[in-house]
């Protein structure tokens, strides 16, 4: 009879799955787990907290479509690596958390790192499970990594106690599963003819993250051209779902439900495509007009009609779908002349001089760029500025704020998406928000991830003083401002990059970018770019 070990399964796993990387933050429950790691053929890159692993294995998962496999330590490093956790759920990314118990045989007792882990992990996972016995444990690691990629996809939990790596257990299949899911709804006619039937310049396509993951922004765009419809982006989208190119683009869908549903009223049907129109804020009036027509084409049941009624709701992957919708309303050939680049409209509207003349170094950074750059921004003063100008510029690899609200998603992202792709993506963030999870520098020094990030530095929380105001009906010369600068002392960005291990230089002069940008894009490891902000 043949045994093996927990440890064992678990580098069977690894091996069987072609898992190259593990990424986690350890403590004294996950030395067993290391220790299976260890002597497997994956590589398990170490980062220094908890938001970072997750953040990272985001990213990589985000390239890949396949869940990244995360380590954190019991009840602490969960609880650190939470939002992040939420962030990937509320983004449809896949990712698998395995999390180190204390030995079953002590649970009894209630001890130090004893704790009640899958109820914590269930706010920010679509499944947790904590296994009871060595012989189940097979079973649960191929459950979790499987649905982990099932629709919709997002980060299971799975609670390991450490004993179970070293005893043994006669249960030890494990089968690769392929995933056929190119489903079709077979009415997809109907939809083709409600979608016809909608009067010349009143039909909106409302693309969410989907339609990015699916890989679907091509389909979108022969979709609108042969419909005569408007596109726009689905706020809080998380990666590129269109082409910002295509003439009937319209730009993203503005952030309050107010503003949303005055940019929606002027249609009579919204096809949407993915899981929702989501928002910031509530203003006063429901994002979707009651008149509106809704027809939704989402991968999972769970998400049609979820926020608001549907007049057709649509279930199939979303790929296969509008692959034969485009089909059936003879769309497949149809493809748009590409709007053309303004640079003049660019340059009038982000002048090198006058107040925000550094608005004109961000879009010189962008304009030395390739446009299949991945460019990540979050939740920074000049979030929407970079937002604005790589759409403008045509970037289709762009990664907006996290969908989940919580900060530190930006960063680790970057790594991540330069760790699958070995490109170097180019993230923006401000001296903020980069505190949050800045230690990612150190992972991408560590491992040489080819990585860029151009930082903000004005010391202050600048976008909440924004919102203050905006909701206080005041202005920031007027308004007494408590916790939202931290200039006394001065934050310095450069040498905490620096003791990250990134290699840094400032952003000043318009005509330095191109040599600045060719030494950071070549550099083996993460390149910090600081640009100062005015007041």
């Amino acid at each position: 009879m043949t045994t093996r070990t927990g440890g064992e399964l678990i580098q069977d796993f690894l091996e069987i799955y072609d898992i190259p990387f593990v990424f986690g933050n350890p403590g004294t429950t996950e030395t067993t787990f290391l220790a299976a790691v260890a002597a497997s053929k994956a590589t398990y890159v170490l980062c220094l907290h908890e938001s970072s692993a997750v953040g990272i294995a985001a990213g990589y998962a985000l390239i890949t479509g396949k869940p990244s496999i995360v380590s954190l330590h019991t009840y602490p490093g969960l609880a650190n690596g939470m939002f992040n956790m939420r962030n990937a759920l509320m983004s449809g990314v896949p990712l698998l958390v395995i999390n180190g118990q204390q030995d079953s045989r002590f649970l009894i007792h209630n001890p130090v790192l004893g704790a009640p882990n899958t109820q914590l992990a269930e706010t920010a996972t679509k499944y947790t499970y904590e296994v009871t016995r060595t012989g189940d444990l097979a079973i649960a690691l191929q459950r979790c990594y499987l649905h982990a990629r099932l629709q919709r996809p997002g980060p299971v939990f799975l609670s390991i106690p450490m004993n179970f790596m070293l005893e043994k257990t006669e249960h030890i299949v494990f089968k690769k599963t392929r995933i056929i899911e190119d489903t079709v709804p077979r009415g997809i006619r109907a939809v083709a003819d409600a979608l016809k039937a909608v009067p010349a310049g009143k039909l909106a396509i409302v693309t969410d993250y989907a339609v990015g993951a699916a890989h679907g922004i091509d389909a979108v765009g022969r979709l609108a051209g042969v419909l005569g419809a408007d596109i726009y982006a689905a706020p809080f989208h998380v990666q590129g779902t269109v082409d910002p190119l295509h003439p009937n683009f319209r730009g993203q869908l503005p952030p309050t439900t107010r503003k949303i549903n005055e940019a929606l009223r002027r249609y009579d049907t919204m096809l949407l495509i993915g899981e929702k129109v989501d928002s910031f804020t509530y203003d006063g009036l429901q994002a979707l007009p009651a008149d509106l027509k809704v027809i939704q084409i989402a991968p999972a049941a769970s998400q049609l009609g979820f926020d608001f009624p549907c007049d057709i709701a649509v279930l199939g992957d979303i790929g296969a779908t509008l692959d034969a919708l485009a089909a059936s309303l003879g769309a497949e050939a149809h493809h748009a002349a590409a709007r053309k680049v303004d640079d003049a409209a660019l340059d009038s509207k982000y002048p090198a001089s006058g107040p925000r003349a550094s608005d004109a170094l961000i879009l010189s950074v962008l304009r030395h760029l390739d446009r299949t750059t991945h460019i990540v921004t979050e939740g920074s003063s000049e979030d929407a500025i970079v937002q604005d100008m790589a759409v403008q510029l045509g970037f289709r690899n762009v990664h907006f704020s996290p969908r989940g609200g919580g900060l530190g998603w930006a960063m680790p992202l970057g790594v991540g998406i330069g760790l699958a792709t070995r490109k170097p993506a180019v993230c923006f963030v401000g001296d903020g928000g980069s505190l949050f999870s800045i230690h990612a520098l150190w992972t991408a020094a560590k491992y040489a991830v080819p990585s860029v990030f151009v930082c903000f530095v004005n010391h202050e929380y600048r976008l909440l003083k924004d919102l203050w105001c905006n909701a206080m009906g005041t202005t920031l010369q007027t308004t007494h401002f408590v916790g939202m600068d931290f200039n006394d002392p001065n934050v310095d960005m450069r040498k905490i990059a620096e003791g990250f291990g990134a290699r840094t230089e400032k952003i000043s002069d318009i005509a330095e970018i191109g040599e600045v940008l060719s030494r950071a894009l070549a550099h083996a490891g993460p390149s910090f770019l600081i640009i100062d902000r005015e007041p």
